[in-house]
C-alpha cells in the first residue's frame, strides 16, 4: 500500500480524496495557488506546498510543478481528482517516466478517449451507436457550413479534449455556427489547453445516463450500476441519481455490455464512466470520462462502496474481485450541486467570502465541500461549493428527504442556487418520469423565485432593520428626544426605507405600531401593507415573527447594514442604502458596459467610433469557467473601450462605453 499521495487537485475533491486517504493510513500532500492559500483542502493535508498564481494554467496545469513537488516529498503516487489533469495522457506519461504512480488509467487507454473524435471513430468500429458528426480540424469555414447543412440542424459543438458541459453550444440555423464555433474553441483552449471542437446531431430531449465501471489491471470489469445526469445548466450537471429511473433492465443490461466492451477494447483500468444519450428506448454513445466523476457519491451510496479506495487498490495492483466481491443495489441516492451564483441572471457567478455555511446533518445526508464559513469563493475557479447527496428506501422517498434538507441549508455571503434546487425536488414533472435535459428550460417559471416570495423576504428584511435599530438605540440612548426613530407622542410617522437587493434599489414605506410590531407597505400592492410581530427568539441567530398571522421562523445574520435572512431554502442579502448611496447615484448608467464579475476579457467585438445595434455583443467575460456575453442594449456608437483580450479585470470594471443614437 502506498504510505503517502499527492492531490493534484483543490475544492472538495481534494477535500474527499484526503479524507479517505486518512482512514486508509496514508499521508498526503496537497498543492494550492495564490487564490487557495487558505483553502479547506490545504488544512485536511498532512502538508500543502505552494503551487503557483492563481490562473489554472500557472498552477493545477503546470505539470512540472506538480512533478517536482512529488519528488521532493517522495510520494508513491499522484491522485488527479477531476478536471484540471485528470484527463491527460502527458501528465500520466510524464509522472511514470518520473517513476511515479498514476491513479488512473493508463497513457493509451486516456489517449484513445481523451479526443471525443476519436473516440467517435473507435466506437463506430466497435459498434457503439454514435450520433452523426464530424471533427472540425483543417476544415474552411465552407465546408464547415456545408457540412452543418447536410447532417441538418440543431447541431451541438463540444469541446474534443473536454467535459463538464464546458465548450458545449447548440447550434439552431446556418447564421450560428461560425460565432458559436468560435466561442466553442476559446472555451476549450482556457478550460482544457486544447481548442479542438467537433459537431454533432442535437437531440432535443434526450436523457443523460452514464455507466459507472471500475476495472483492474488484470483485464477485468465491473459495472457499477448506473446513473441519469439529465437535469443540467448550460450542458453542465447540477442534479445526478442512482440508478437511474425509468429505464427498462433490457436496455440498461444492453448499456452495461457496451460500456464493457469499450472498457476492455481500450485495456482500461481504474474508476471510468461511460455516458450516453438515451430517447426513445434508444441510446447513443457521447463519450467515456476516464476518472473518477464529480457525481460518484450517489453510486457510492447505493451500493456501500468507497470508490476513490478503490482507485487507490487498484493503482496497488489489487484485483478488482478481491476490492468488490459483489454488486448488490440497495435504495437510491439523490445529489445536489450547490453553486455560488444567480439562476435568475442566466446562473451568472457570485465570487466573494461565505459568511456562514451549514447543512442538516441527518443520517440520510452527505456532505462534500471544499468550503467553511470564512472561506472565499475564488473567481478564478468553479463556482461549486458542495454537493449535497441524499440517500432513501427509494426515489419518492429520496427526494421528500432532499427537498427537507434544502429547506434547512443556509448559505450567506455568496448568491447561490438552493432555492431553486429545491423547486425542482417540488416541481411534479421531476418526481413523475419528464425529466430530460431540457428540464430547466422548460419548467423555468416554476424554479425561479416568485415574486411573492422576495416580497415576504424584503418586508422582514426592512422591518428587522428598525428593529435591530432600535433595539441598540434603548441600550445607548436615555432621552426620547435624541432617538433617530419615528416615535410621536401623537403616533409614528411612515418613514421611508430604502435597500438593495441584488443591485436592484428597492424602496419601502415602513410604520413602527410599537415595540416589536411593525408595519410594511407593500412593493407589490400600494394599497396593501403587511403586519410583521416580532416573538421571542430562543438565540440571536435566529427570529421568530408573525407575518400577517402566518408564524415564520428565519436565521439571521447582521453585520451593520447588511441583514442576511434565510427560511424555507432561501437566503437573503439586504443591505440598507446609507452605506451605498454613492453607488445608487450612478443608477448603472445606460452605455457604461461593466464586468459582471471578476474575470477575463476573453473577445471584445467592437472597435472605436463603431456603430452597433441594439443586442449586438459588445465583450465576452470569461469568470470561472463560463462565458458571459453583454450585449448593447439600444443602437449607438462606441465612444471609448478601456480593455484589452486576455485582460484581467474586476467586477464593476468599465469595459466600454457607448453613446445612445438620437431619435
Amino acid at each position: 500500500m502506498f504510505k503517502r499521495i499527492l492531490i493534484a487537485n483543490r475544492g472538495e475533491i481534494a477535500v474527499r480524496i484526503a479524507r479517505t486517504c486518512k482512514k486508509m493510513g496514508i499521508k498526503t500532500v496537497s498543492i494550492y495557488s495564490d487564490a487557495d492559500k487558505c483553502a479547506m483542502h490545504v488544512r485536511e493535508s498532512d502538508s500543502s506546498v505552494y503551487i503557483g498564481k492563481s490562473l489554472s494554467e500557472d498552477s493545477y496545469l503546470n505539470i512540472d510543478k506538480i512533478i517536482r513537488v512529488a519528488k521532493k516529498y517522495k510520494v508513491d503516487a499522484i491522485h488527479p481528482g477531476y478536471g484540471f489533469l485528470s484527463e491527460n495522457p502527458d501528465f500520466s506519461k510524464k509522472i511514470k517516466k518520473n517513476k511515479l504512480i498514476f491513479i488512473g488509467p493508463s497513457e493509451n487507454s486516456m489517449k484513445s478517449m481523451a479526443l471525443k473524435t476519436e473516440a467517435r471513430k473507435l466506437m463506430q468500429e466497435a459498434g457503439v451507436p454514435v450520433l452523426p458528426g464530424f471533427s472540425l480540424e483543417n476544415m474552411s469555414k465552407n465546408k464547415i457550413l456545408n457540412t452543418c447543412k447536410d447532417i441538418g440542424f440543431p447541431l451541438i459543438i463540444k469541446a474534443s479534449a473536454g467535459g463538464g458541459g464546458k465548450g458545449m453550444h447548440v447550434i439552431n440555423s446556418e447564421k450560428e455556427v461560425i460565432s458559436k464555433v468560435e466561442a466553442a474553441k476559446r472555451e476549450a483552449l482556457s478550460s482544457f489547453g486544447n481548442e479542438k471542437v467537433l459537431i454533432e446531431k442535437y437531440i432535443e430531449n434526450p436523457r443523460h445516463i452514464e455507466v459507472q465501471i471500475m476495472a483492474d489491471n488484470f483485464g477485468n470489469v465491473k459495472v457499477l450500476s448506473d446513473r441519469d445526469c439529465s437535469i443540467q445548466r448550460r450542458h453542465q450537471k447540477v442534479i445526478e441519481e442512482a440508478p437511474a429511473p425509468f429505464i427498462k433492465n433490457k436496455i440498461k443490461d444492453e448499456m452495461a455490455y457496451q460500456a464493457v466492451q469499450v472498457a476492455k477494447k481500450i485495456a482500461y483500468s481504474g474508476a471510468g464512466t461511460i455516458e450516453f444519450l438515451y430517447e426513445k428506448e434508444k441510446f447513443y454513445f457521447m463519450e467515456m470520462n476516464t476518472r473518477l466523476q464529480v457525481e460518484h457519491p450517489v453510486t457510492e451510496e447505493i451500493l456501500g462502496l468507497d470508490l476513490v479506495k478503490a482507485q487507490i487498490r487498484i493503482a496497488c495492483n489489487e484485483r478488482i474481485d478481491k476490492i468488490i466481491n459483489k454488486v448488490s443495489i440497495k435504495g437510491h441516492a439523490l445529489e445536489v450541486r450547490v453553486y455560488a451564483e444567480n439562476p435568475e441572471k442566466d446562473f451568472l457567478p457570485s465570487p466573494g467570502k461565505i459568511l456562514r455555511f451549514s447543512v442538516p446533518n441527518d443520517n440520510f445526508v452527505r456532505l462534500d465541500t471544499g468550503y467553511s464559513d470564512g472561506d472565499t469563493v475564488s473567481s478564478y475557479y468553479d463556482p461549486m461549493i458542495a454537493k449535497i447527496i441524499v440517500y432513501g428506501k427509494n426515489r419518492d422517498d429520496v427526494i421528500k428527504k432532499m427537498s427537507s434538507v434544502l429547506n434547512r441549508t443556509k448559505l450567506f455571503g455568496v448568491e447561490n442556487n438552493i432555492y431553486f434546487l429545491n423547486n425542482i425536488m417540488k416541481n411534479n414533472n421531476f418526481s413523475k418520469r419528464n425529466i430530460n435535459t431540457k428540464f430547466i428550460d422548460i419548467n423555468w417559471k416554476n424554479l425561479i423565485t416568485p415574486l411573492n416570495m422576495k416580497e415576504i423576504f424584503r418586508c422582514v428584511a426592512g422591518s428587522l432593520y428598525l428593529h435591530s435599530r432600535n433595539q441598540s438605540e434603548k441600550k445607548l440612548i436615555n432621552s426620547p428626544w435624541e432617538t433617530k426613530t419615528n416615535w410621536r407622542h401623537i403616533g409614528n410617522d411612515i418613514e421611508d426605507l430604502s435597500f438593495l437587493d441584488d443591485k436592484e434599489e428597492i424602496k419601502f414605506k415602513c410604520q413602527i405600531i410599537r415595540n416589536g410590531f411593525y408595519k410594511i407597505f407593500s412593493n407589490l400592492n400600494k394599497n396593501k401593507f403587511i403586519k410583521i410581530k416580532y416573538l421571542k427568539s430562543e438565540n440571536k441567530e435566529s427570529i421568530i415573527i408573525l407575518y400577517d398571522q402566518k408564524k415564520i421562523i428565519f436565521d439571521i445574520l447582521m453585520n451593520g447594514n447588511e441583514i442576511n435572512l434565510s427560511s424555507m431554502g432561501y437566503n437573503f442579502q439586504f443591505l440598507a442604502k446609507e452605506k451605498y448611496s454613492s453607488f445608487l447615484l450612478e443608477d448603472s448608467t445606460l452605455g457604461n458596459f461593466d464586468a459582471p464579475v471578476p474575470g477575463k476579457v476573453a473577445k471584445i467585438f467592437v472597435k472605436l467610433n463603431e456603430k452597433v445595434e441594439k443586442g449586438f455583443v459588445i465583450a465576452i467575460i470569461e469568470a470561472m469557467k463560463m462565458e458571459h456575453s453583454i450585449f448593447a442594449p439600444f443602437d449607438g456608437k462606441i465612444v471609448k473601450i478601456n480593455v484589452k483580450e486576455s485582460q484581467q479585470v474586476e467586477e464593476g470594471f468599465t469595459l466600454v462605453e457607448m453613446e445612445k443614437k438620437d431619435g
